[in-house]
């Protein structure tokens, strides 16, 4: 897993950049129920998730 290719993401909330979410505890990124990444948007104070299908 390359972290700079999947360290932001657009916030579809207000299109700015989204931050990956990581445990400073843990080896992987934070994710959700399926699997997939997320993100926090200090834009809108929001978290989202992003698969890799949404490039």
């Amino acid at each position: 897993m390359n972290l700079e290719q999947i360290k932001y993401r657009t916030c579809p909330n207000d299109d700015e950049d989204g931050i990956l979410l990581v445990d400073l505890d843990e080896d992987m990124p934070a994710t959700d129920e399926d699997g997939d990444l997320q993100y926090y948007c200090p834009g809108c104070h929001s978290t989202f998730s992003s698969d890799e299908d949404d490039d």
